[in-house]
């Protein structure tokens, strides 16, 4: 294509009518991606592009062309196939950076970085000698040029290991000699890039642990030159004004970034690089009072957002110099309260910002978003989050050097003295009050911990200062509104009576019909501590209509995550009360869900997100995907808390099993896949029978996992599959399409070489045992699961040789052998005729004995068997061996242990009883002489495990059923932020140490005291098996013994522990499962009593 064809396409790409730039750009992209002719066309637009002498707007139309070509259009292949077409290319690129304008250069640093990330290019050897020649004849346009080109490269010495450190090291030790010249040029510009290459140089130290390497004062002279620059400039830059002011705020920016990198570096990793921690000793306390100046000077600027950037970064200095005891000693301590008044309080205050977002009654998207960035516990957004946290790090007691009981003290009396002077009659008044609201709220975990504060003084507190800030009279809405915030804070605070309490929660419940929209959203966002409280929901109880309603309102004004955190809270607490509205709760949040997904779809559809034209379509993208994830926790929430209520669960069906299907019909719906699997698993538990449209959804679940979306989700499609199968057997497990269906997906899962979490591998094998257990209970229709047996053990035992199996979580492998287990529970004879068929007699019950051979309580007994049948390991595996059968009895859990002791008795049974005549009669003999003495073993030591869990959790179930009987609830915890919340998350990631001064015993307390009580994986599985006492099943085993044959008798005899031990095991699993089904009936009663009170 010819030179002025490729100029004028270009010129109605980008400037001609809508149908000449539709025509040219397909033209242009067909060119470019031509096997045939794109190289050369995209060399001929990078030669229009770096062309000074064509109009600028046509030549950087030429360079974003190729840019975009080279992301979008061009293959590596053809590049690096094509002799010379690289090299031409890097020329003119190279070139260009010392030619063209900066708009220009910006484009071209682009394409440079695609070329060097891409294609290995390393320009420093052609680059350096012109870095380091003598500036007097080099104009400022060309030593940008230059500088700009280098940073282009050096931006990937901060990424570790991206290049080798021997490059690094010989392009530092020129810039560090070098960069304090361009400061010579006096331009703002230069002044940006020569920071932004500090910036890589101090990353590249940081990135070593050798002084050999980088001595710690190889950069004093680069820290020296940023301690200076600020100064220096200020009044030139504050009287040049306009972009040569926003310049110089960018290079104390870039400052203020490299310094907290390196005081981070050396106050929060166990070890230092050797120039951090040179930095801490020499210039660390410069860096403090020059932030510190900074501060003060910026807070009281006219034009706080230009400034931002600089001053977050300048206060996370001043936070982190808290963690090193001679900053906080000498220069933070002794002036803490000043720094708290003059420079951090100013920033705390009602400002510029707060007034933007409190403008527009109407306008909640803002306030929302406001609400959620200033919320508790989120990332620094703010200056005053920033400022916030560094007054809670001054505060700070886990350093043994930290002295905070004064200066609290010292703070409590400011705040004190500001709110009796507060005057909301003015403008500058409302901001500081808003400011000392602010401060209380945040100080919440230090006055708890003063008994004498929090419980004696905390209410009289809110009462007197915070209350009368929430009356309408208090014309200022920014501060009505973070008075909630305090009230929600500190709502839990002790009050003086019962009367104080209901007086508060009165004001609380009264802001839910205030006049001002925005006063009602943040008194529904405080319901959500409220709701958490058992004391506050009797006052709750009379507004819950209007809140409701409240919140109902909202969903359709403005996208939140509290509103329908609130429903969900009211769900869970209120669903009694709550169920003549439960239709109308879950038809309003299923609505709003699927308009939500409709936005995000026709979003997607426009590209917007993926252009990424409008950063505030990525941020309102964002906010709904948080609106729908938050309205699908209250849909599965609304839906289980009707598990008790038959008509209210009947009202909220038909919406719930829309949603599903709505989500299932849509796989790329990742991320909303695994709740809207578990709004179906309830529906389908809750409903008495499967109604056809629950049917209807199971082809759409098949094809999940044909797709292979739904590998990644297996773990929830198999709990489903399971309620479909124990709410209709005959109909699941009597239709072959389901079955083969349902042995297609397990096939998949186990065998197909599908990569996934091992929980997502586990679940073929737990559905194929809820199958076995609902076809085993089904008295009524015999044999259900008999056509597939003989298919299934196979499937199980050719997984169990699969390598990624063998070698992968043990769980995976103890699930399937339960699973075969649970196929002799069924069957045994059926199952073992399968086994032998399969010419896996004897190598499967001697991997069997191998795997559970750290349960066999004997080690003589399970060497001699090891041995014996050359199952053993040879010397080198030994250590891995042991390893591997610890693992094993680390991971079995309450529920594997019943089926492994369900399956072996059954097995026993089947292989020593005496008056059965099968094919397999060989095989059976030489069974008991070869196996009875270890699988007796096995079982011996699931049941008195089994034992020793359940006694614990007996006690814990009754102490449970006194709590019901008494009313008694466990109050939620408050949330407060920790102490590396505080400090932030940048703390490297070899441990960051910067509060384990004082040890914490309290989470080995809290492990202790819960020892035999943890969460196991059966506790949600409900089945047939539950009311079989494991016990009582091995025993009718053990009672045949006389019958058996003399060799099986002396086995098992060998092997048996007295009969008291089994009665007093099978007394406790027994005791168990009655305290279990106490517990849920009591429960019910619960449930209902409260609803016949409703009604």
């Amino acid at each position: 294509m010819a030179f002025k064809d490729v100029l004028e396409l270009l010129r109605l790409a980008y400037h001609g009518s809508k149908d000449e730039r539709t025509q040219a750009t397909t033209e242009l992209e067909a060119a470019v991606q031509s096997p045939e002719t794109g190289l050369a066309c995209l060399l001929t637009l990078l030669r229009a592009g770096v062309e000074p002498s064509l109009p600028a707007e046509q030549s950087l139309s030429a360079l974003l062309f190729v840019k975009n070509a080279m992301l979008h259009l061009i293959g590596d292949d053809l590049v690096t196939g094509t002799p010379g077409f690289l090299e031409e290319m890097e020329s003119l690129l190279f070139a260009g950076m010392f030619r063209l304008p900066e708009g220009h250069r910006r484009v071209l640093r682009a394409c440079i970085m695609n070329v060097t990330s891409g294609f290995e290019w390393n320009y420093l050897g052609e680059l350096m000698p012109l870095i380091g020649r003598d500036l007097n004849s080099v104009g400022v346009d060309e030593a940008l040029g230059s500088l700009e080109l280098l940073y282009t490269y050096t931006k990937r010495f901060k990424t570790p290991g991206l290049v080798p450190t021997s490059l690094k090291l010989q392009v530092c030790s020129v810039l560090v000699r070098k960069l304090p010249e361009y400061l010579g040029y006096n331009d703002m510009r230069v002044c940006h890039i020569v920071f932004k290459l500090s910036e890589c140089t101090v990353e590249s130290g940081l990135q070593l642990t050798s002084s050999k390497e980088m001595s710690g004062d190889a950069l004093d002279g680069l820290f020296q030159l940023m301690l200076g620059f600020p100064q220096q400039h200020y009044e030139a830059a504050l009287t040049a004004g306009g972009k040569v002011y926003a310049e110089y705020v960018k290079c104390l920016k870039r400052i203020a970034m490299i310094s907290y990198a390196i005081i981070n570096d050396a106050t929060r990793r166990k070890k230092p690089a050797p120039v951090a921690k040179h930095f801490l000793e020499a210039h660390s306390a410069a860096f403090l009072s020059t932030w510190q100046q900074w501060l003060q000077l910026c807070v009281s600027s006219a034009d706080r957002h230009t400034h931002h950037k600089s001053e977050m970064f300048a206060l996370r200095y001043v936070k982190l110099c808290t963690l090193d005891e001679t900053l906080y000693t000498h220069h933070l301590r002794p002036h803490a309260m000043e720094l708290i008044e003059r420079v951090l309080f100013p920033y705390v205050c009602f400002n510029e910002e707060d007034e933007a977002v409190f403008a527009d009654e109407g306008d909640l998207a803002d306030y929302v978003k406001y609400m959620t960035e200033e919320g508790f516990g989120n990332a620094e957004l703010s200056t005053r989050q920033a400022a916030s946290n560094t007054i809670l790090a001054l505060l700070g007691s886990k350093k043994k050097f930290h002295d905070p009981a004064a200066l609290l003290q010292a703070l409590l009396g400011t705040l004190t003295g500001g709110f009796e002077s507060a005057d909301v009659t003015t403008a500058a008044g409302s901001a500081r009050l808003f400011g000392f609201l602010h401060l209380l709220s945040v100080l919440r975990k230090f006055l708890k911990e003063v008994p004498a504060i929090w419980e004696g003084q905390m209410a009289q507190v809110l009462m007197r200062y915070v209350t009368p800030c929430l009356q309408p009279s208090v014309s200022f809405i920014g501060v009505r509104c973070k008075a909630i915030v305090v009230c929600q804070r500190y709502s839990k605070a002790p009050m003086p009576s019962e009367a104080d309490f209901a007086s508060f929660m009165q004001m609380m419940c009264g802001l839910i019909r205030d006049a001002d929209m925005r006063v009602r959203l943040a008194a529904i966002d405080a319901m959500c501590t409220l709701l958490e409280m058992k004391r506050a929901r009797p006052y709750l109880k009379p507004i819950l209509v209007p809140l409701v309603e409240e919140c109902l309102t909202f969903l359709s004004k403005v996208q939140t995550t509290f509103v329908p955190l609130v429903i969900l809270h009211l769900a869970t607490h209120f669903a009694p009360e709550l169920t003549p509205i439960m239709g109308k709760l879950a038809h309003t949040l299923v609505q709003h869900f699927l308009a939500i997904m409709h936005d995000m779809g026709q979003q997607e559809a426009n590209e917007g997100v993926a252009l990424g034209d409008e950063s505030v379509d990525v941020s309102m993208y964002e906010q709904a995907t948080f609106s729908a994830d938050a309205l699908l926790d209250a849909v599965l929430t609304v839906v289980t808390s009707c598990g008790e209520n038959e008509a209210a669960f009947m009202s909220v069906r038909a919406d719930a099993l829309r949603l599903v299907k709505h989500v299932l019909q849509q796989p790329d719906n990742f991320d909303m896949m695994e709740k809207t699997l578990s709004v179906l698993l309830h529906v389908l538990y809750f409903s008495k029978t499967i109604s056809p449209e629950c049917w209807e959804l199971l082809p759409l679940i098949f094809a999940l996992v044909d797709s292979g979306v739904g590998v990644d989700f297996f773990n929830c499609i198999e709990e489903v599959l399971d309620n479909f199968v124990s709410r209709a057997p005959v109909e699941f497990l009597g239709d072959t399409a389901l079955m083969t269906a349902a042995y297609k997906m397990c096939e998949k899962m186990l065998i197909g070489g599908v990569v996934c979490v091992a929980e997502c591998q586990i679940a073929p094998a737990q559905l194929i045992e809820a199958m076995l257990h609902t076809a085993k209970a089904n008295t009524e229709h015999p044999g259900l699961f008999d056509p597939y047996l003989a298919q299934f053990v196979g499937l199980l035992l050719q997984s169990l040789i699969q390598p990624d199996i063998q070698g992968g979580d043990v769980r995976v492998r103890i699930w399937i052998i339960a699973a075969l287990l649970d196929c002799f529970y069924y069957n045994a004879a059926a199952a073992f005729s399968v086994i032998v068929q399969a010419n896996a007699y004897p190598s499967f019950f001697d991997g069997l004995v191998f795997f559970f051979r750290a349960c066999i309580d004997d080690g003589a007994a399970a060497a001699a068997f090891l041995s014996s049948n050359g199952t053993g390991s040879a010397g080198s595996r030994k250590k891995k061996v042991k390893d591997d059968a610890a693992e094993v009895v680390e991971n079995l859990s309450l529920l594997t242990r019943k089926v492994t002791i369900l399956g072996l008795s059954s097995l026993l049974a089947y292989a020593t009883g005496p008056h059965l005549t099968t094919p397999q009669e060989q095989q059976r003999a030489a069974f008991a002489s070869r196996y009875v003495d270890p699988l007796t073993r096995i079982v011996q030591y699931c049941i008195f495990t089994n034992e020793a869990t359940y006694a614990p959790r007996c006690t814990l179930s009754e102490a449970n059923l006194e709590k019901i009987k008494r009313g008694i609830e466990d109050d939620i915890e408050d949330y407060e932020m920790s102490d590396e919340a505080v400090l932030g998350v940048d703390g490297g990631d070899d441990t960051v140490e910067a509060y384990d001064d004082a040890s914490d015993d309290s989470e080995e307390d809290l492990a202790e005291a819960q020892a035999g009580l943890e969460i196991d994986e059966g506790d949600d599985y409900e089945s047939p098996i539950d009311d079989i006492n494991e016990v009582e099943f091995f025993l009718n085993w053990v009672r045949m013994l006389p019958q058996l044959s003399p060799d099986a008798q002396a086995a098992a005899h060998a092997v048996l522990r007295p009969e008291s031990d089994y009665l007093r095991a099978s007394h406790t699993a027994g005791r168990y499962r009655h305290l279990c089904k106490k517990l849920e009936s009591a429960m019910k009663e619960d449930f209902q009593t409260r609803a016949e009170l409703t009604a």
